[in-house]
């Protein structure tokens, strides 16, 4: 079977907390999760400081991240929400990979980055023309995959729709995104089982979820076909776009632990991820 790509997602998980938290500490922080193993880590956003304070210490960051990812197999992602934040980002040549938030939902998609859906887009053709000239892999995550929680009409069809969408736009990945944590287990497996089949790129998952419930959604999601699943460290995060309480990540350690009990072939570490467990809570259990 494929190894099981794990992403963390230490910009997910720090962007929820209001208190600022320092640069340095981040830093540290990523640079501990370079050695555990993880295919990508998703380590900062180039947004509006103004929409998202915590972020916008971004190139600072990424500038300090250099050398480690040089020494490194991990692979560095940067969320950029508009041509504005890719231009920025490609200002570090050590960014393999861009996330752009493309979303189901109008409402959400407005509510995240001020556009409606035909905005987004021809922003998104933008990014992909950046992307190509950056040598960047452009990652399409489809938020609010999983339901609409604004009484918009949800169904399949329309996620299909979107995915058609950001693979004509040039997605070179496709994440599927429990924004809110609506999504059952066997809503998990039938958008997983449609994506092994209409998908024409590799496609992951980035999945909110209770810690109790995330070992069955990442079984069921790998069991349906998924090869990518998004996680932070002690499931911390959340979407502040989304809703007013946040639905926290995928624990990474409990991933992991799931994986391990059902014999599903990963790349982590298990000392290195216990070291990073750690630090985690050094850098942000004071701000949880």
């Amino acid at each position: 079977m494929t190894t099981i790509s794990i992403v963390e997602c230490p910009r997910d998980a720090w962007q929820g907390f209001h208190d600022f938290i320092p640069t340095a500490e981040k830093i540290k922080h990523i640079k501990n999760l370079m050695h555990c193993g993880f295919h990508t880590i998703d380590a900062g956003s180039f947004v509006s400081p103004r929409a998202m304070p915590q972020m916008a210490d971004a190139q600072e960051l990424f500038a300090a991240l250099e050398e480690a990812r040089a020494q490194s197999e991990t692979q560095l992602l940067s969320i950029v929400a508009s041509e504005g934040g890719a231009r920025r980002a490609a200002e570090f040549n050590h960014i393999d990979a861009w996330g752009y938030p493309f979303s189901v939902s109008e409402v959400f998609q407005e509510r995240n980055s001020r556009k409606n859906i035909k905005s987004a887009i021809e922003d998104l053709k933008r990014v992909k023309d950046l992307a190509l000239q950056s040598n960047v892999e452009l990652v399409v995550y489809l938020s609010m995959a999983f339901g609409n929680p604004y009484g918009e009409t949800y169904h399949t069809d329309l996620v299909l729709e979107r995915l058609e969408q950001a693979l004509h736009c040039g997605a070179d990945i496709i994440s599927l995104s429990d924004t809110t944590g609506q999504g059952s287990i066997e809503r998990v497996v039938e958008l997983c089982s449609l994506m092994k089949l209409h998908s024409a790129v590799p496609w992951g998952a980035h999945m909110h979820s209770t810690y109790e419930e995330a070992a069955e959604k990442a079984l069921a999601a790998v069991g349906a076909g998924c090869e990518r699943i998004d996680t932070a460290l002690k499931g911390y995060g959340g979407c502040p776009f989304a809703s007013d309480q946040l639905m926290g990540n995928m624990p990474t350690e409990k991933v992991l632990s799931a994986l391990t009990h059902a014999n599903l072939p990963h790349a982590l570490h298990p000392l290195q991820i216990e070291r990073a467990y750690n630090s985690a809570l050094e850098v942000l259990g004071s701000y949880s």
